[in-house]
């Protein structure tokens, strides 16, 4: 219908010479004419205004959307499938091209070490943190800052990207009180700094993890993971 009404508007507009205000107007067939109700026998929906005699449809009391009668709605019958996992952690995800167009732009200093209040403040990352920020190696052949940047997670294409330009990346575990004093420490000002919580027994053996870099594992042994990366990275090269 919408297709035929546009039909028959351009037919009318080739009429005129010049299409101006005082000559636009609906087509008859555009809008259904407006029907009063109640308003007399003789104009067809007088009385019970087209409702019929008694009942819900009339008193306008119809049941809620989905009630069945009495019985058992559907919905209910159907065994529930999936759940949603309350534990789940969300991390915002940050790919390398963009952390690289942040940098280049002026918004990121690479000479200082970045955590995720820098990320969150310059607008790479947007909208709210809520578990933490990982780190993507989207667009790793265009990365080429060395940075000292520290993440909830990593993958390891991105850590590979970060330590063959030199760079040095940390992976660390914020929980919901560490992260907010992280991205606002202003609300803490006056207040007494809470102490930083440790991972739970899941996370532990991530962040203890040396190919993982975190914050945890071994100093020496981190340090050697990343020349050992940085020496194979520029070999290949």
């Amino acid at each position: 219908m919408a297709a035929c009404h546009i039909k028959k508007n351009l037919a009318v507009l080739r009429q005129f010479p010049r299409v101006a205000l005082n000559n636009i107007r609906d087509l008859p067939e555009a809008f259904k004419p407006e029907h009063r109700k109640g308003r007399g026998r003789g104009s067809g929906r007088g009385k019970t205004s087209g409702r019929g005699h008694k009942g819900q449809g009339q008193r306008n009391t119809k049941p809620r959307l989905g009630f069945e009668g009495g019985n058992t709605p559907f919905y209910l019958q159907v065994p529930k499938h999936g759940f949603k996992n309350v534990h789940k952690e969300i991390y915002s995800p940050l790919n390398l091209n963009r952390l690289q167009f942040f940098v280049d732009s002026g918004r990121i200093n690479p000479k200082e070490p970045i955590t995720m209040y820098h990320l969150w403040r310059s607008g790479a990352i947007g909208g709210r943190i809520k578990d933490g920020v990982t780190l993507l190696g989207g667009g790793t052949t265009w990365f080429q800052a060395k940075l000292d940047i520290e993440v909830s997670r990593a993958s390891k294409t991105a850590i590979k990207a970060i330590e063959r330009q030199g760079g040095k990346i940390t992976c660390a575990h914020y929980n919901t009180l560490g992260l907010r004093l992280l991205l606002k420490p202003e609300k803490f000002e006056g207040r007494r700094i809470p102490r930083r919580a440790r991972p739970n027994t899941k996370l532990m053996e991530y962040y203890t993890n040396v190919e993982n870099r975190g914050y945890l594992a071994d100093p020496d042994e981190l340090e050697k993971a990343r020349q050992q990366t940085y020496k194979l990275e520029n070999e290949v090269d």
